[in-house]
């Protein structure tokens, strides 16, 4: 399992490069208590709740035995780029591939520090999942009433390179969780072939429900 993350907006990827011992999401509606003169307390579904989370992350100072491939063992690096999103308000797609996780997220302001001596880098991010509203516009109706649309909600997207070796059901099971979704992330990618991809395509990760 891997972290990820996805910046859409400068085409950037960064892969956390030690994995936290514990990772928790929570998705839902919230609940909303209410106290009744007669019944008593009730419980009602309130708004849908968003994913917020604080994580700690390891980013050790050279490559080991248990870092992401590919780690070149450039903490400070890593601290630049999370804090240059964090300040530029860059919209991120979080992804905990091999789980169903791939959510948009904003970063609040990022803290780190060292604490043993050994040049490693202990980095804490908040994550705070964005849902895009569209603007409201206002619609004359034939009666010459006005009526105002609903904020709509937008799906961001992501955007993957093939490299040598990748299939499209690793691709799905990378980002989604699931790689029988390989033929719908296929379509939605207009490639005729789920079986048949390169090296340096380009493949558009869009969130689940969009497949």
């Amino acid at each position: 399992m891997d972290i990820i993350f996805l910046n859409s907006k400068t085409g950037e990827q960064l892969t956390m490069p030690v994995t936290p011992s514990e990772f928790r999401v929570e998705i839902g509606r919230a609940v909303t208590q209410l106290d009744m003169a007669q019944t008593g307390q009730v419980n009602l579904p309130g708004l849908e709740a968003l994913f917020n989370e604080q994580q700690t992350f390891l980013l050790p100072s050279s490559a080991r035995n248990y870092t992401s491939a590919g780690y070149g063992g450039d903490p400070y690096g890593i601290v630049d780029t999370l804090t240059r999103w964090s300040q530029s308000g860059d919209v991120l797609r979080m992804i905990v591939t091999d789980t169903p996780v791939n959510l948009p997220v904003l970063l609040a302001p990022v803290r780190y520090g060292e604490q043993d001596g050994t040049g490693d880098v202990y980095v804490t991010l908040t994550m705070r999942q964005y849902r895009e509203l569209a603007a409201e516009t206002t619609e004359q109706a034939a009666t010459g009433n006005a009526g105002r649309a609903q904020p709509q909600e937008t799906k961001t997207v992501a955007a993957y390179t093939v490299v040598r070796g990748d299939t499209m059901w690793g691709i799905a099971r990378r980002y989604y969780g699931d790689g029988t979704l390989a033929w719908k992330l296929a379509s939605y990618n207009s490639i005729p072939n789920a079986n048949l991809i390169y090296p340096g395509q380009k493949v558009t990760i869009p969130d689940r429900s969009l497949l």
